[in-house]
């Protein structure tokens, strides 16, 4: 493999639109399935599964159901289409910047100043995750985009021990001996125009090396200019300028269901699908997901929502998966689910440089999986470290993201803490508290703190949150019992209430 015969690459997913319908219908899988143009009795087969033994391309959707019963006679799904070519272009963004659309199906890579160790490391990873994602595909490298097109197609198809022309692994291929290769191939390959068909046939020309055989300069006086660029299609020598497309700028993915569904369940698998080409253009533009949002659109016109904050910022679609789970099965909907649609917010990957002395979870992943799926089932606000809230009111905290190291234990103060502890009660106890005639406690009842104030301190007041509905106010004490014990009470707007106990 050498940098000149990697220029390009082109990914290539064969039986392109029968691909795209399996993708989005499980029911399909490991079924005989014929896509079929046209209707009635002029309805012909267009592609065909490896399932259907003895049907043809090209052949009476009627034969088909004779030759092989059982068969899936289906036609061509737009949408499905679309989304599948979206999940290709997405993946071929991995392996460099500069990709084109070449085609349905078919996707054109600029590979030129990439490593192309690198770059044959990453195509056998995009072949992995496209299969996981229901997209078969082939890659194949050349030193111009016809070359790599003709490597795609023939890619795994011969044993690489037979044809050295070739160098073949798995899904993966790139031309050695291009002459030897080009020599080989039939004329269409070169894609001839039907007169020019016509008249290779009549001049006894079956294969690429029996035309380029022939002077160019020939060819061209007798075929003309037109002549002349199917002799250098058939030599490999046609050299074209990409129109690179961009990639995705928005991250999210709507279908509709028909007719509705009745429950949440059918919607996991075509969430996958979805949540499969997200995370693909997620990792082509360089971001990764911090939040997941979720719509479900209701036969009634209505909608449900729900936002997922993400703990780890990422692409991990097993995670994202258990989270949307735990979601659907507490859903409950008063109508049919009509449509859904699944949207996902950008963001930078997290870049942290662990200290020296941090101690770090024991297994990150499943912390993070298990906390989202518990944002999912009691809401992401309700998940997280509580930390001090900058306020005197009391047990006031924040919700926070965990830290993903134990900081270490914080030294001791420069000053001793001095006077007693309070030891809170937890809940806080009622009191019925009676005042002297100065407005100092002199008797409390209940919370089991009964009997005489030999002495008291205070009152401090506390108030805060004046601006707000929910604005708050404090008189605390601290008071001496005949019997002994010193504790301290506070009045609140609700009443009198003991907080704890000093000693």
């Amino acid at each position: 493999m050498t940098p000149l015969a990697m220029r390009y690459a082109v990914v290539r997913a064969g039986n392109f639109s029968l691909q795209a319908l399996r993708r989005g219908d499980p029911a399909l899988a490991g079924r005989p399935v014929a896509l079929v143009c046209g209707e009635g009795r002029k309805a012909v087969v267009t592609e065909v599964s490896a399932e259907a033994h003895g049907v043809e391309e090209g052949i009476p959707a009627a034969l088909a159901f004779a030759r092989c019963p059982g068969i899936v006679i289906r036609s061509r799904d737009p949408s499905g289409e679309v989304e599948a070519q979206r999940l290709l272009i997405a993946a071929a963004f991995g392996l460099s910047p500069r990709v084109e659309a070449t085609g349905p199906g078919v996707c054109t890579v600029d590979l030129q100043g990439a490593d192309p160790q690198r770059a044959w490391a990453r195509a056998q990873a995009i072949v992995a995750e496209l299969a996981m994602a229901g997209l078969c595909v082939t890659i194949g490298f050349g030193r111009t985009p016809l070359l790599s097109s003709h490597a795609a197609e023939h890619a795994g198809r011969r044993d690489p021990r037979s044809d050295e022309s070739v160098k073949t692994e798995a899904a993966l291929a790139v031309l050695g001996d291009e002459r030897a290769f080009l020599a080989a191939l039939p004329v269409a390959a070169a894609s001839p125009s039907p007169p020019q068909a016509e008249i290779l046939a009549r001049w006894g020309l079956r294969t690429c090396g029996q035309l380029t055989a022939l002077p160019k300069a020939g060819i061209g006086a007798r075929l003309g200019a037109e002549g002349m660029a199917l002799w250098e299609r058939a030599a490999g020598e046609t050299i074209r300028v990409l129109r690179p497309v961009e990639p995705a700028k928005t991250f999210a993915a709507e279908w509709d269901y028909e007719p509705p569904v009745e429950s949440a369940e059918p919607l996991l698998f075509r969430l996958r699908r979805f949540a499969e080409r997200i995370a693909l253009e997620l990792r082509g533009a360089g971001f990764v997901a911090e939040r997941l949002t979720l719509t479900l659109l209701m036969e009634d016109e209505t909608d449900c929502r729900r936002e997922f904050r993400l703990p780890e910022p990422g692409t991990d679609i097993d995670g994202w998966m258990r989270v949307l789970a735990s979601h659907l099965e507490g859903v409950r909907t008063a109508a049919r689910i009509c449509g859904a649609r699944l949207a996902a917010s950008p963001a930078r990957p997290p870049e942290k440089q662990d200290g020296l002395f941090d101690m770090g979870l024991r297994d990150p992943q499943a912390f993070w999986e298990n906390l989202a799926r518990l944002g999912a089932i009691v809401g992401s606000d309700r998940v997280g470290t509580p930390v001090p809230a900058d306020s005197y009111r009391l047990d006031s905290f924040t919700l926070e993201k965990p830290q993903e190291a134990v900081p270490p234990p914080e030294g001791q103060p420069p000053h001793p803490q001095r006077g007693p502890a309070l030891r809170r009660f937890r809940p806080e106890r009622p009191l019925g508290v009676e005042l002297d005639g100065s407005s100092r406690p002199w008797r409390l009842e209940g919370g089991g703190l009964g009997g005489t104030v030999a002495a008291c301190r205070g009152p401090w007041r506390e108030n805060g949150d004046w601006w707000k509905p929910d604005r708050w106010v404090r008189e605390i004490w601290c008071v001496e019992l005949v019997g002994g014990g010193l504790y301290q009470i506070a009045r609140t707007a609700a009443g009198w209430v003991a907080e704890g106990m000093l000693d």
